[in-house]
C-alpha cells in the first residue's frame, strides 16, 4: 500500500506499508521520497512493536533502519527530532483514548 502524508507544514513524503503482523502488533512501513527526507536519506524504514503489559496498557518499541544517499552520514539531531515527535504522537493518542475510552 502506497500513500502520500502531507503535514501541516506543507511538506510531505511517500510511504509504504511493508508488512502489518496482526497477531503480534508489529507494523513496519518505509519512507521513501518526499521533504521530510531533507536529501540526505534514501528510505527510511520503522518497524514498531506493541507488547502487551499484565496492567492492561502496553509497552510500545522501535527500531529505524535509515539508508543515506551518497557519502551522508548519520545525524543524531534527526534521529532525536524524529525519535521526540513519534512519542509526543503516542502521548496525544493515548491521552484522546483514556479520555475518550467509549470510542474504542
Amino acid at each position: 500500500m502506497l500513500f502520500l502524508l502531507t503535514f501541516v507544514t506543507g511538506t510531505s513524503s511517500k510511504h509504504t506499508i511493508d508488512d502489518i503482523d496482526a497477531n503480534n502488533f508489529i507494523p513496519s512501513w518505509t519512507f521513501f521520497e518526499g521533504d521530510t527526507l531533507m536529501d540526505i536519506i534514501n528510505t527510511a524504514t520503522h518497524h514498531m512493536k506493541f507488547i502487551p503489559s499484565p496492567n492492561g496498557g502496553s509497552v510500545f518499541k522501535q527500531t529505524f533502519i535509515i539508508r543515506y544517499k551518497g557519502d551522508a552520514r548519520q545525524m543524531d539531531d534527526v534521529i532525536n527530532i524524529t525519535r521526540q515527535a513519534i512519542k509526543n504522537t503516542f502521548k496525544k493518542m493515548e491521552s484522546y483514548a483514556i479520555a475518550h475510552s467509549e470510542v474504542y
